[in-house]
Parts: C-alpha cells; sequence; structure tokens
C-alpha cells in the first residue's frame, strides 16, 4: 500500500527560514530494519511521526515506554532526549516533519501533544498518508508556502481525530479507566475479580469489554502488559531479576523467569545480556 516510500531512507533538509515564528525545518521517513535500542540526543525542533506499517517502541524521560503500531502519531518534543527502536519481528516505517520556530510549542499544545502527551494512537487512515507525502513533495519543490499550508491540513486532521477520540462512549470510557487502573497497579499482581470489583461490574461484562477492544481476556491483556514492562526494565534498569519479578506483579523470581522463558523461549537474564554492549 505503501509504494510512495521509494527508498529504504530519505532525509530533506531546509535552515532557509520562512519564519522565525513557524518553520518546516525537515521531512523525511524511513523502512527501518532492526536495531537495539538507543537513546538520542535532545534537537532543537519539534518532529512528529507516523507508523505506516510494522511496529515499534517510543520512550522519553517525561513519557514511559509505549508501543507504536501502524495508524499512531507519535512526537520528539523540542530539547528532548528520546528512545525509540523498531519492533525486532515487525520493524516499522514511517514519516516525519520536523518544525521549529516560536509557535511550535503552541500548535502541538493545541492538538494536545506535549512532553508528557507524546502519542495519538489508532489514526490509521491512508489519507493521513498522503498528506505526509504532500508535505515531502512540496518540500522537496522547494515550494515554502505549499509546505506550510500541507502541514496544516495535517494539523487538522490530527485535530479532527482529537475531536472524535473526546467523544468517547460510555463503555468506551469505562474501559479506558480499567486500563489506567491496570497500569497504576501493575505491581500488586491484580486478580480478574479485583478489577470487576474496581469497575463495579460482573466478570462476563468485563471479559465482554476486553474481547471488543483488545480481542483477548483480562488475564492474556495483564500477562502480555507484565511482559512488556519486564522487557523494557530488562533493557533499559539495573534492576535485579527478582525486583523486576515483584515490580511486574510475580509472587516469586522463579516463577516470572519460568512465565517469561514460556512467552519468549529466552530466560530474562539471556534476554538482558543481548542489550548489553560490551
Amino acid at each position: 500500500m505503501y509504494s510512495s516510500l521509494a527508498k529504504e531512507i530519505s532525509i530533506l533538509t531546509n535552515n532557509d527560514k520562512l519564519s522565525s515564528e513557524f518553520h518546516i525545518c525537515e521531512v523525511g521517513y524511513e523502512k527501518c530494519r532492526s536495531t537495539k535500542p538507543t537513546e538520542y540526543a535532545p534537537i532543537n525542533y519539534w518532529v512528529l511521526h507516523y507508523c505506516v506499517a510494522g511496529e515499534g517502541f517510543f520512550s522519553t524521560p517525561f513519557f514511559p515506554e509505549r508501543k507504536i503500531t501502524a495508524g499512531d502519531f507519535f512526537i520528539i518534543p523540542s530539547n528532548c532526549k528520546n528512545v525509540y527502536y523498531p519492533n525486532r519481528d515487525n520493524p516499522w516505517q514511517y514519516r516525519w516533519v520536523g518544525f521549529s520556530g516560536d509557535l511550535a510549542a503552541d500548535y502541538f499544545s493545541k492538538l494536545k501533544l506535549d512532553k508528557h502527551n507524546c502519542v495519538i494512537g489508532n489514526a490509521f487512515d491512508h489519507r493521513i498518508d498522503v498528506l505526509f507525502q504532500d508535505i515531502y513533495d512540496e518540500f522537496k519543490r522547494d515550494n515554502l508556502f505549499r509546505t506550510i499550508a500541507s502541514s496544516f491540513n495535517l494539523f487538522d486532521t490530527i485535530d479532527q481525530i482529537n475531536l472524535k477520540t473526546n467523544h468517547l462512549s460510555q463503555s468506551e470510557n469505562l474501559f479506558k479507566t480499567i486500563l489506567n487502573y491496570i497500569d497504576d497497579n501493575m505491581s500488586e499482581n491484580l486478580s480478574v475479580n479485583q478489577i470487576s470489583k474496581f469497575s463495579n461490574i460482573d466478570r462476563t461484562y468485563l471479559y465482554k469489554l476486553f474481547q471488543s477492544y483488545k480481542g483477548i481476556g483480562p488475564s492474556e491483556y495483564i500477562q502480555e502488559l507484565k511482559l512488556q514492562k519486564a522487557c523494557s526494565l530488562l533493557r533499559k534498569s539495573s534492576l535485579s531479576i527478582t525486583e523486576i519479578a515483584y515490580e511486574t506483579g510475580f509472587s516469586s523470581s522463579s516463577y516470572f523467569s519460568k512465565f517469561f522463558n514460556a512467552k519468549l523461549g529466552v530466560s530474562p537474564s539471556n534476554y538482558r545480556k543481548q542489550f548489553i554492549i560490551n
């Protein structure tokens, strides 16, 4: 579908500012290969990414690691350290546009994007890919006014996505509250009964919500969340295996190791070794 990504990577830059208030300084795209996580130094402009295929991971010191999938936007705030990398088994492809100027932060704030809120999810639409392509094409032709116009078309599309998100149904709001509760209590070894009690619904309806919005049951979701958090801590923290086990809600390190090995086919310690640079 994304035949417009003609090469594996393309980066175009322009430091000849049309305005000090708002300027598109960089555009590009990349079909990524599997790489180890890398921490990138802060840059003095904002970069808006759109994942068009595959999966990856993104985090900053102010924003915990988040899995990014096709249809997700993520933003690198100006002057902010960041880590992002492709999923090894399904590397992502993404487009990006870099914005500088005094008004850039204000514009992104109006789109509900800042250093504490870096992702807009579930916006998959081929028309968004076309908008990024328009920005890229006009930038390449050095049509600065059209580049800015295309950028504002993209901003308007994101704004409309936010408006739709703000009009969630009652069940969607309830499910979002449940997911936040699980995230906040991950280390407590949550049970389905505890979640049902918290949300004041019976187990049957809880299962129905998870099947509707996630396609799996609550227990499976919690297991996947534990696994993601454990992988992140093994890659990025100096916590011991036992400490990570308790941090992710396991009753013992031996049970954690058994669970981890069953899911990924490798022990926690050997998984960690893959990310240690000698």
